[in-house]
C-alpha cells in the first residue's frame, strides 16, 4: 500500500438503506449498546459502516472483533481492497447475520489496512 486510508468513523447499526437513484446512504438504528437475554447470545444481525478516503494502492483490509476483558478473537473478516484515487470517498458496509457474543461485556471492533489501525469502536453487550 502506498498510502493508508483514513476512516471517518466506524458505526454499528441495524440496517443500511441505499437510495437507488442518488446512491445516498441512510444508517438505521445506530447503536453502541446491545442487550441480550441469554449468553452466549443468539446470532445477531447488524451492519458495520465506515467512510474511507486518502487511500492509495492495494491493501489487505481486516475487521477484527474481540472481547475487551480477555482480548479473545470473536470474528475476523478479511478482504483485499484497491484504492485507485486518494481523493475518492468509499463507503464500506459490512453485514453480519450470525455473530454471537459469548458473555456480557465490552467488544472492540477494529478496522485495519495491511495490519495498521484505521478505525475502531466499542460495543457494550449487557443482559
Amino acid at each position: 500500500m502506498i498510502q493508508r486510508p483514513t476512516a471517518v468513523g466506524l458505526i454499528l447499526c441495524q440496517q443500511v438503506i441505499t437510495e437507488e437513484n442518488t446512491r445516498n446512504v441512510t444508517l438505521v438504528n445506530c447503536f453502541s449498546r446491545l442487550r441480550c437475554s441469554i449468553f452466549p447470545s443468539p446470532p445477531q444481525r447488524f451492519v458495520v459502516s465506515t467512510v474511507l478516503t486518502d487511500g492509495l494502492g492495494d491493501a489487505n483490509m481486516a475487521l477484527v472483533i474481540s472481547r475487551l476483558d480477555t482480548l479473545e478473537l470473536i470474528r475476523r473478516h478479511q478482504w483485499p481492497m484497491r484504492f485507485t484515487d486518494s481523493l475518492r470517498v468509499i463507503r464500506l458496509i459490512l453485514r453480519f447475520a450470525d455473530l454471537s457474543f459469548p458473555v456480557a461485556g465490552g467488544y472492540q471492533f477494529s478496522l485495519s489496512a495491511d495490519g495498521e489501525w484505521v478505525a475502531q469502536t466499542i460495543l457494550q453487550v449487557s443482559s
